[in-house]
Order: structure tokens, then C-alpha cells, then sequence
């Protein structure tokens, strides 16, 4: 065959092949891919928050009970101490001699009383004698008692078991005055969470009531307590006048030791306890300060109302009524919600148990968009 042959016989070939490319519509795009939840029920606690500085339930300041000069330092800045163990030391030479000389008189006048107790059980002296010697013997064990006192005050000891603060503002050989303030001790382990609540909210507050507690920085150490003490007065938190608030302590565990006198720290004083339907927080989407969902609905309840809506363009109508009754679509929803809590909102108003909210790709859709289950949602939902 010759090459004019051959190209006549390839004309009616390639024309084929031309109208098949033409003819064949371009192939479909499959809807997009999402996840849904059905709107049930879940826990959720109202609450009062309330940002708080923490005390101790037990902080003392260190002072000394008389004058002295410091000549022994028992104890370091940061050390835990016990209930009466010694934290410095005064000069108390002359307080230790005048308690040796009333013991030296006490065992003296003792061994009188003892002497003289017998030779009156045996006749030999008057009753008046014995009481005047074992008298004696009394006021010196009391006189002993009392310089024992007068040298236990030159050490000044801890008077509860805590953690000692900073120590440096004493050195030895300082001369300390009665009642001056030397340093703290605290004891962390319960801790006070003082909270200056709303007058507006303060009704809410009852005693008894949960409150939890999470402090700043990264990552938060958090404790749950209780309510122990609401003030029956207005605009007084103890320390300064707050107006419009009252006064409410909360009390709890310090178990891990990490949070400490004076901190600040965030509370949720929990108020009560109910079950309510409520929608996931990445189902929610904003517009104009009006939330709404995205319900998935199959197409043959919502196609009536897609053919009269105004917003939806002709064209995505015509191509909806093609599609089987069962396609999944997406319809846009106003809700009604509460505050959030956690990850969920309390749903209000809008939505019926049951309903399945899309909660992925939500940035994508629009009302009346085919979509389907993404791979194991089926099964999830």
C-alpha cells in the first residue's frame, strides 16, 4: 500500500478517536470527605471563676520572747522543722548559772524536807518545822521551773512543724530585740484559696461546693478542694476592701508540694451538676456573633426546601435533583449554646437528639453540598 493509501485509511481512525475524546464528560469530583457526631447528651458543671492568692493555713512569723545577742544559728533557710525544735540561740550564760545555783538549792532544800518529814513521823520534831522545810522545798522546785523558763526563752524555737523562709536578715553576733520579726515558717502541705467572688454570683456559692485549681506556667500543677468559709459580709477579703465582692476560702491538699504561699492561681468554684445535649466545639462556626452547625441530612428531606431556597445558585439545584435521594447533604443550622466548657457547648436551642453535625472541614462546606462519611465514621456514628 502506498503512503497516500495509507494515510486515507488512517482518516476515518483518528476522526473516531477525536469525537470519543470529545464526547466523553469529564470525570466527576467526588464530594468531600467529613466527619460527623450525633447530638447527645453530656456532663456539664456550671461554675464561677475567679483568679486568687494562695496561704497557708498555717504561717507564723519567727520572733524572739526577749532581748539578746544571737551566738548560735541551728537551722538553715528552706529546712522543714518540727513543732518546738530550736532555730537560733541567745547569749544565756547568766540565765544558765542562775538556773544551776536554783537547782543546787532545790536538791538541798529537798533533802531538809526528806530529813525532816522522818524525825516528825518519829517524834523528834514539831509539825510546824516539817511544813516549813517541805515548803521550802517546794518553792525551789518552783523557782527552778521559773529559771528554766527564763533560759528556754533565750532559744527561740520553731513554733509549728513547716518550712523555714529566708534567714539571712540574721547573723551571729546580732543583737535581737523581743518580737522582732526574724523570718516565716509555713507549712504548704493545706493550703488556703482565697477568692474575691462577684456579689452578682455570690448567691451561687455554697459551702461544701468543689472548687478546682490550676496554677500558672507550663506545665499547671492542679488540686480540687473545697469551700470551706463564705464572709457574711460584703467588700471585705481580709487583707483589703474589695467592692462588690465576697469574701469565699476554699481549702485543699497540697500533696505534691509545688504550690506555695502567695502564688496566684486560676479557680472554678463548681456550682452544680447537670446532663444536657451538647455539640462538640469544632462543629461550631461564627458568623455575625451568630453560631451555627452544619447538620448531614439525606438529600430527599431537604431537597423541597432547596428547590425554593433563593440563596442556593440554578445551576447546583439542577445537578442536586440528579443525585439519589440517599446523598448525604449539608445544611447550615443556627444554634442556641451555653458557655463552653472543656471541648463542648451546651446546646440550647436547634438541634434534636439524635441530629448528625459535621465536625471536620467545616471552612469548606456550604448549604445544600453533596458530601460523604469520611473512612470510619460510618462505623463511629
Amino acid at each position: 500500500m502506498g503512503c497516500v493509501a495509507r494515510f486515507i485509511a488512517a482518516v476515518p481512525l483518528l476522526g473516531a478517536l477525536l469525537l470519543a475524546g470529545c464526547g466523553s464528560p469529564p470525570p466527576a469530583r467526588e464530594p468531600l470527605a467529613v466527619q460527623v457526631e450525633t447530638v447527645g447528651e453530656a456532663e456539664f458543671s456550671p461554675s464561677i471563676e475567679v483568679v486568687s492568692q494562695l496561704s497557708s493555713t498555717t504561717d507564723v512569723v519567727l520572733s524572739p520572747e526577749v532581748d539578746g545577742r544571737v551566738v548560735k544559728i541551728l537551722a538553715t533557710q528552706g529546712q522543714r522543722v518540727k513543732a518546738g525544735q530550736p532555730i537560733l540561740v541567745l547569749d544565756n550564760v547568766q540565765q544558765s548559772a542562775a538556773l544551776d545555783a536554783s537547782k543546787a538549792e532545790a536538791r538541798k532544800d529537798i533533802v531538809n524536807a526528806e530529813r525532816y518529814i522522818f524525825l516528825n513521823q518519829q517524834g523528834a520534831v514539831s509539825t510546824k518545822d516539817r511544813d516549813y522545810y517541805v515548803t521550802q522545798a517546794i518553792q525551789s522546785r518552783d523557782q527552778v521551773r521559773a529559771k528554766a523558763a527564763d533560759l528556754g526563752y533565750k532559744y527561740v524555737s520553731a513554733p509549728i512543724s513547716g518550712e523555714i523562709g529566708d534567714l539571712d536578715s540574721v547573723k551571729l553576733g546580732d543583737y535581737v530585740r523581743q518580737g522582732q520579726a526574724i523570718t516565716g515558717i509555713v507549712d504548704n502541705s493545706t493550703l488556703w484559696t482565697l477568692m474575691d467572688v462577684p456579689a452578682t454570683q455570690a448567691g451561687q456559692v455554697k459551702l461544701g461546693q468543689p472548687v478546682q485549681l490550676q496554677s500558672q506556667g507550663s506545665p499547671p500543677v492542679s488540686s480540687t478542694g473545697k469551700v470551706v468559709f463564705i464572709s457574711p459580709y460584703f467588700g471585705i477579703s481580709g487583707r483589703s476592701a474589695s467592692p462588690n465582692t465576697v469574701l469565699v476560702k476554699a481549702e485543699f491538699p497540697n500533696l505534691a508540694g509545688q504550690l506555695k504561699t502567695g502564688q496566684y492561681v486560676r479557680n472554678r468554684i463548681i456550682t452544680g451538676s447537670t446532663r444536657q445535649l451538647s455539640v462538640p466545639v469544632t462543629a461550631v462556626m461564627m458568623q455575625a456573633q451568630q453560631p451555627f452547625v452544619y447538620r448531614m441530612l439525606p438529600l430527599r428531606e431537604v431537597l423541597p426546601k432547596i428547590r425554593a431556597s433563593t440563596q442556593i445558585p440554578a445551576p447546583q439545584k439542577q445537578k442536586l435533583e440528579k443525585l439519589p435521594p440517599s446523598t448525604p447533604i449539608v445544611v447550615q443550622t443556627p444554634v442556641q449554646l451555653g458557655p463552653l466548657q472543656g471541648d463542648r457547648y451546651p446546646l440550647l436551642s436547634g438541634l434534636a437528639a439524635g441530629e448528625r453535625v459535621v465536625v471536620s472541614n467545616t471552612a469548606l462546606l456550604r448549604t445544600g453540598m453533596p458530601v460523604r462519611l469520611a473512612a470510619g465514621a460510618a462505623a463511629a456514628n
